[in-house]
Formats: structure tokens, C-alpha cells, sequence
């Protein structure tokens, strides 16, 4: 069990919960709560207990408040998904797995950490950045110290070691891949008829009256959306224009004071013979002194006694200690006296000396500007951020602000609040985070402006509400038309849908399906002989009859497939299983490894039941009602 765990630790199959997802978990206890869109005044209770250790509200809400930050999810789209409790099966598996892991004494030493550090940092120092920068970035970005980050990544690897030991043991039998082989390998073939408008009752047009009151349960769609003007400020490189210039000055003294950084070390070209031992090494010294040689004094002496080594180029940091002592005291063109190592009696031959260089100012100032830019770049717009961010608080405007500071100001004229305009298409503005602008700004009152929200490129963007024009109610005069004509249509589908269950009721009692048809006058149609998971496209069919045909458990069986102002009626007619005898190898790998990933899946959530049981989870469902619950409709949207 343990060589399981170990080779669990290298697998990356197993990484269920991704690194990202911790860290934003962790994040989310260290970020403050600054808007509280989910709160409601909910005191600070528990909302999971694991035995002695709790979960409370406050702590839960910032992990929630953290996630929808980074994921730029609106608070309406978060209730409708469900998302705070899919973090919360989030937190409560992380815990649970992780409790398990240091129960068994699973524990991951620093190498391991230090490979994974790298990693995560790869893409930043792929960008140019270096290592320290790129960690930095990450340290800061997730608010974390290196001490916190390697914690939670042992405590993550170990959580993989776990996981891949729980699910070791996923074996899937042959006669289970025959069997979904031949699932696979079906064929089917339908028949159906289709009931268009004129087999539906014909009815009478609605009075105004009815139609009004038609209207009004459905008024709702018709309203038009809220739009709003937001006026919108970017703080970047670009914005700052010259101020962040660096002297000639600046830059040769960084040269001078990291002279060491520009130096080529010294290399050497260099031959050798490694030989058995010291008598053979002294020889072939000997010879390649009078001969001047190397690999002819080699030769010389035999195969069983020494092989040469054709020349290198090594600097005195890329050899072994007791070469390169000798190797880098030695004069150019000199074979000099055998020295041990672990391998064995060298002679090293001095072929050529390549003294090192250092380079010049100009050569690589560029280097040095764009390295020294970069971070003062970096630390201008942070401290012009805040400075604006501190402008603002004091009551001026956002388009005050960006005449102070000669700032380009956006104005987004009434977008609505997925930032489209009132002609359907999106502002041409170049604005980073475009879509969380958006959601800012439709959670600002008139006049307010957002806090400063960052950039991944580490520029800053502010949004006001400059207007806000309410949901507006069409009149019902002004919609008539499209609203009688969505009546008929409903009335149509409902006389169809009446229809068609009273002729599912007369195949069920053992009638025809070609006597129903005839009686009214359609023609029995029939689809080609298709295989499970065709393209409806391909089979000449569209995607709700392909899936009916397959989801009818006997030939003879019928079903009914809805369409627009049609209902389809139709029934198995034949099925073959066309399997080969011989499954192709891929065939039978894809269809084992689905059925794996299912076993697994199976296994780790029988285990996560265990665990809930072992460590007494309980879940406080009515304060996570209180808590995420919209109340009504005004909660899912609008002013703060």
C-alpha cells in the first residue's frame, strides 16, 4: 500500500482538486468582505461542523465573495447555479480528504514541493519574468507567504497520494467492455408520423380581455432591460506616458552595482583519457608530453588501458572539483599529470583558453531598462491607483479625476447588463475585463464609482454609473400582435399535446400504428438503419427524434418527440447489435477507460460517505438558505 501511495504522489490523473481552486479557497480567508452581496445581516454561526471543527458563516461567505471576484460571476448567475453550494461540496471534500490524508500520516517532502512551485510559476518566467518575480506575482495575487504556499501544496500532493490509493483498485472486467462494446455497436431503425396544425382543434381568436390576461402572465418578457452609462478610466503603462523614464544614469549604476551578472567565466577546450589506474595514466602522460598527442598516446597504450575523450568546452563551475583545480591551472597546450576522481585516472590536455569577457554597458542596457521599467512601471501604476482610489473617496468625480490626471475616459452610452448597446452589439472600446466592468457598474448607485479593479497584466480599471435608465414595461398595444400570434402557438401546442397523449393511450391498449395513421391521413415514414451516437445530422434526422429512437427500451414501443407547432409520434421498429468479433484495440482502450473514470468516481464518492460518517459532517441547511436564498425577484440584480 505504501509503493501505491508513493506512485500516487507522481500521478497526475488523480488531481481532482486543482492547485488554482486551494488557492482561491485560501485566498478567500484572507480577502475582506467589501461589498457582502450575499449577506443579510446572518450572525456569525457554523455552517458546517466536522466533529469538533467548524466551518463558520463569515469564513464561508469570504471563500464565496473570493470566487465570484475571480470567476467575474454576477451575483443573480451565481444564485441561479447554485455556486455557494458548489463551493461548499468544495470545502467540506478538501477538508475531509485532507483530515483523512493526515490521519494515515501521508506527508510530502520539499523537493516534491519545490518541483510543483515551479510548475505553477513556469508561465510568468515564460513571460520573461524571473523565478523570485514570478513567485512574488503568485505570493501576491492569492495573498499568501512562500511559507503558506508550500503548505498548502504538500497538503495538496498528499490529498493526490490519497486519492489515487482509493482508487487503485478500478478494474474493469472483459465481459463488462463486451458488453459496452455491444452498446456501442447497435443499430436502430424507426418509424414515425407527424401532426402538424391542422390536426389540432381549431379555435376560436381570443377576446381582448383574454388576450389581456394572456399578456399579463407573460408580461414579463416583454419588458426592456435596464440600461445604463458608465464612464470608465484605465490606469496603465500607456496612461503613464513619460513618467517612468529611467536616467542614463540610474542605469549604469545598476550596471556597475551587478557588474558580476554581465562577466563570462573563463572556459577551456579541453581533451582527456580516463584511465584504469594510475601506471596506465602515468604512460599515456609520458607519451603525450613527447608527442603532443593525446589520442595517439591513447592508442598507444590499448583499448584495456585508457579512452579518450574527444575535446569540451568547460568552464571551471561545470567540472568536478579535482579536474578542474588542475584543469584551470594548467597552461594551454600541455598535457598535465593524471588526477583521480571517482571515475577513475585523468590527463587532461589544454587544447585552448577562452578568457571570460565582460560586456559592455551598451550592449546590454536595453536588458537593464526593460527589467527596471517593468518594476517601476509596476509600482507607478499601483501608487497612481491609489491615489485616484483616494480622489475618489473624497467626492470627485471619475471625469474630474480623469481631466486631473489626464486620463482617457470611456463612456459606455446605456449598454445593458451583459454590456450590450441598444443596437444588440457591444461597445468598440478596448477596456480590460470588459464583462466585470460591466457587472460592476450595474451594482453602483447613480454617481458612485467602483473600487479599483485589477488587471492580471497589473493595470487598473475604475467604472462609475453616470445614468441608470429602469426596466421599462411595453404596453400591450404596442406588442398585440406578437402576443396573439404566441397565444395561437401555445394553443396550438396544447390541442397537440392532447392529441398525442390520447394516441400513446391507444398504442398502449394494442391498436395499429399504421391504422392511427391512416385514420389520420399521414403517412407512415422510416428512418435509415442507424448505429448509437450517428450525428442526427448525418442520418437525416434532428437531434429529438435520434434521441427518442434510442431511448424506446422495446421494439414496437413508441414515444412522442415535440417540435415547433408539430408533434412527431414514433416507434422502434427494428434493432441489430452489428459488434465486431474482433474489437480494434483503441476501441476496447476508450470504452475501459470511460468505464475506469466511472469506477473511480464511484469509489472516491463511497469513500467521501465513509468520511462524512467518520468525522460526523452535518450541514446547516437553513442558514445557507438565509444566507444564498434570493428573497425575490429585486435581490437578483440592480442598485446595492
Amino acid at each position: 500500500m505504501l509503493k501505491q501511495m508513493r506512485e500516487g504522489a507522481k500521478s497526475t490523473v488523480l488531481k481532482t482538486v486543482l492547485f488554482g481552486l486551494l488557492l482561491l479557497a485560501m485566498a478567500g480567508l484572507a480577502l475582506l468582505d467589501v461589498q457582502g452581496m450575499f449577506r443579510r445581516g446572518v450572525s456569525s454561526n457554523t455552517i458546517v461542523n466536522f466533529g469538533r471543527e467548524k466551518l463558520t458563516a463569515p469564513e464561508f461567505d469570504r471563500i464565496v465573495q473570493s470566487t465570484l471576484r475571480e470567476q467575474q460571476m454576477k451575483q443573480s448567475d451565481a444564485y441561479r447555479a447554485g455556486l455557494p453550494l458548489q463551493i461548499l461540496r468544495r470545502e467540506i471534500d478538501n477538508r475531509l480528504f485532507s483530515m483523512a490524508a493526515n490521519g494515515l500520516g501521508l506527508q510530502v517532502d520539499d523537493a516534491l514541493a519545490a518541483k510543483q512551485v515551479g510548475e505553477i510559476i513556469s508561465p510568468l518566467v515564460k513571460k520573461g519574468l524571473s523565478e523570485k518575480e514570478a513567485l512574488q506575482r503568485i505570493l501576491q495575487t492569492y495573498n499568501l507567504s512562500e511559507g503558506q504556499m508550500v503548505a498548502s501544496l504538500k497538503e495538496q500532493l498528499s490529498l493526490q497520494q490519497l486519492l489515487a490509493v482509493i482508487t487503485s483498485g478500478a478494474y474493469v472486467p472483459q465481459q463488462l467492455i463486451g458488453d459496452a462494446l455491444k452498446y456501442r455497436h447497435e443499430w436502430r431503425r424507426g418509424e414515425y408520423f407527424t401532426l402538424t396544425a391542422e390536426n389540432g382543434a381549431a379555435s376560436k381568436p381570443p377576446a381582448d380581455e383574454e388576450l389581456k390576461a394572456y399578456y399579463d402572465s407573460i408580461a414579463g418578457e416583454y419588458a426592456l432591460p435596464e440600461y445604463r452609462t458608465l464612464s470608465v478610466i484605465v490606469l496603465d503603462k500607456k496612461s503613464l506616458g513619460d513618467s517612468v523614464k529611467i536616467s542614463e544614469d540610474k542605469l549604469k549604476q545598476y550596471y556597475d552595482d551587478n557588474i558580476g551578472d554581465y562577466k563570462s567565466s573563463e572556459a577551456r577546450v579541453i581533451s582527456q583519457v580516463v584511465a584504469a589506474d594510475e601506471e596506465s595514466a602515468v604512460k599515456i602522460h609520458d607519451t603525450a608530453l613527447k608527442t603532443g598527442d593525446l589520442k595517439k598516446s591513447a592508442a598507444a597504450a590499448g583499448k584495456d588501458k585508457g579512452s579518450y575523450i574527444k575535446a569540451g568546452t568547460f568552464t571551471e563551475a561545470s567540472m568536478p572539483v579535482e579536474l578542474s583545480k588542475p584543469a584551470f591551472a594548467g597552461e594551454a597546450g600541455k598535457a598535465l599529470a593524471p588526477v583521480k576522481s571517482a571515475l577513475g585516472w585523468h590527463v587532461l590536455y589544454i587544447e585552448k583558453v577562452i578568457p571570460g569577457v565582460t560586456k559592455p554597458f551598451d550592449a546590454v542596457k536595453s536588458d537593464i531598462e526593460k527589467e527596471l521599467s517593468q518594476e517601476q512601471i509596476s509600482e507607478a501604476v499601483y501608487q497612481g491607483a491609489n491615489k485616484i482610489d483616494d480622489e475618489i473617496a473624497g467626492g470627485k468625480t471619475l471625469s474630474e479625476v480623469a481631466k486631473e490626471h489626464n486620463l482617457h475616459e470611456v463612456i459606455l452610452e446605456k449598454v445593458d447588463a451583459h454590456g450590450m448597446g441598444q443596437n444588440g452589439r457591444k461597445p468598440d472600446a478596448a477596456i480590460p475585463l470588459f464583462d466585470k466592468v460591466i457587472d460592476t457598474g450595474f451594482n453602483l448607485k447613480k454617481g458612485a464609482a467602483s473600487q479599483l479593479i485589477e488587471t492580471p497584466e497589473g493595470s487598473f480599471v475604475i467604472a462609475s454609473a453616470v445614468d441608470i435608465f429602469p426596466s421599462e414595461q411595453q404596453s400591450f398595444d404596442k406588442v398585440r400582435a406578437d402576443v396573439l400570434a404566441r397565444w395561437k402557438k401555445n394553443n396550438l401546442v396544447k390541442a397537440l399535446a392532447g392529441k398525442s397523449a390520447k394516441i400513446m393511450e391507444r398504442l398502449k391498449l394494442g391498436e395499429s400504428f399504421d391504422g392511427i395513421a391512416k385514420e389520420l391521413g399521414k403517412t407512415v415514414q422510416s428512418t435509415s438503419l442507424v448505429q448509437r451516437g450517428t450525428p442526427a445530422a448525418k442520418a437525416n434526422m434532428n437531434d429529438g427524434l435520434m434521441a427518442a429512437l434510442f431511448s424506446l427500451d422495446r421494439t414496437g414501443h413508441a414515444t412522442t418527440v415535440s417540435g415547433d407547432g408539430s408533434v412527431t409520434v414514433i416507434r422502434l421498429a427494428e434493432r441489430k447489435i452489428r459488434a465486431p468479433q474482433e474489437a480494434s484495440k483503441e476501441d476496447a482502450a476508450g470504452i475501459e477507460a470511460i468505464l475506469k473514470r466511472s469506477l473511480r468516481q464511484d469509489l472516491l464518492e463511497q469513500y467521501r460517505m465513509f468520511l462524512m460518517a467518520k468525522y460526523d459532517v452535518t450541514i446547516n441547511d437553513k442558514l445557507m438558505g438565509e444566507m444564498y436564498a434570493p428573497k425575490d425577484e429585486g435581490d437578483l440584480g440592480g442598485d446595492e
